[in-house]
């Protein structure tokens, strides 16, 4: 019994030294291949970096207001480049908001005389030089500046076509492009409707009110919409990153607890202001009114009377849709005109504004 017990206990060693060899050859294995793929990635991305490359600088250029007239540069920039002799490109942008007054090629040391157009009503400027000497460049070099002067108001994207970039044999060398764009942007919220789920209402109940805002700029925006009858404040809500041309609904549930009133309440709506904006003529709309009575009402008079409950019987047992339904006898809002709607009338009758 003891001899098999001391050949057990050998057999299960021997088999954790395999596994643990196994394990050691594994990880082995994994290390090998992560230095691998790390070695890989890295000349992959030191060769993506060195790519021959024509861009736009800056990326991108925003104006939050417009100044009519107003001018700026563009560089159009190379890095990357080994053996350049020569370039051509086309470079297009939004002429209802841009126009090319100047430009200049660089470096003028070993520039001959260039050759370039611009299209103004199709929007593009074209450029084809060669240079006296070669240009070796990693880092980025300026070899034009473009100058453009500000119209109207727009999004314009700066996108290069039929571009060339020649060494000294003649041969085209490959690249990549990367564009730009320019925004001049307004600013301009707006809101564009109200709406009340009623125009008459007693004492005490809701009322829907649905304010419809709009962003008619270019800019998504962030801005407060506040609801209002007559002066009080019904209630404020955030509309948040509006895109252009979207609109939002805001729904907001009016309280008329004490509001009851001869006088029709004019349902309005304001949208605050956002930054920049200059058009603040739209951001705030008036449109419907509303009638606040006492409870028992029905006939709008001011005051609860013989008039109300004639007016009560007379659309007794209707429901909507039928033709001697009054949504004003249904006083307690459950869509029939019954016994309910005419207790209400007689525990408020005599009650007046």
């Amino acid at each position: 019994m003891r001899c098999a017990l001391l050949t057990s206990q050998k057999t299960d060693n021997l088999g954790g030294d395999n596994m643990n060899g196994k394990y050691k050859t594994a990880i082995v294995l994994v290390l090998a291949l992560t230095v691998t793929v790390t070695i890989a990635l890295t000349r992959r991305g030191a060769a993506q970096q060195l790519f021959p490359t024509l861009y736009i600088d800056p990326p991108q250029v925003v104006f939050n207001s417009l100044v009519v007239g107003q001018r700026f540069d563009i560089d159009v920039k190379v890095l990357n480049v080994t053996d350049l002799k020569s370039y051509e490109f086309s470079l297009s942008f939004n002429p209802n908001m841009l126009s090319v007054v100047s430009e200049s090629f660089l470096p003028e040391a070993n520039l001959p005389t260039p050759n370039w157009m611009v299209d103004g009503y199709a929007g593009t400027f074209w450029a084809n030089v060669t240079y006296d000497s070669l240009l070796n460049t990693v880092l980025p070099l300026t070899i034009a500046t473009i100058t453009f002067k500000i119209s109207n108001y727009g999004i314009s994207p700066l996108a290069f076509s039929n571009d060339k970039l020649g060494n000294s044999t003649g041969l085209l060398m490959s690249h990549q492009t990367v564009g730009g764009s320019v925004s001049v942007l307004n600013h301009d919220v707006a809101i564009v409707a109200v709406d009340a789920s009623t125009n008459e209402t007693y004492d005490g109940q809701l009322v829907n009110i649905t304010t419809t805002a709009q962003n008619l700029g270019l800019a998504s925006e962030n801005f407060t919409v506040s609801v209002y009858a007559n002066s009080n404040l019904i209630g404020t809500s955030q509309a948040l990153n509006l895109m252009p041309n979207q609109t939002t609904l805001v729904e907001m549930p009016w309280n008329t607890s004490g509001f009851a009133s001869m006088t029709p309440y004019v349902l309005s709506a304001q949208a605050s202001s956002v930054p920049y904006e200059t058009n603040l003529a739209n951001n705030a709309l008036a449109n419907g009114n509303v009638n606040v009575k006492i409870m028992g009402d029905v006939n709008g008079d001011g005051t609860v009377g013989i008039l109300d409950l004639e007016a009560w019987d007379a659309a007794y047992g209707s429901s909507q849709g039928m033709p001697n339904w009054n949504p004003q006898a249904d006083l307690d809002g459950n869509g029939t005109v019954d016994k309910a709607d005419g207790m209400l009338i007689i525990e408020n009758y005599g009650n007046h504004l």
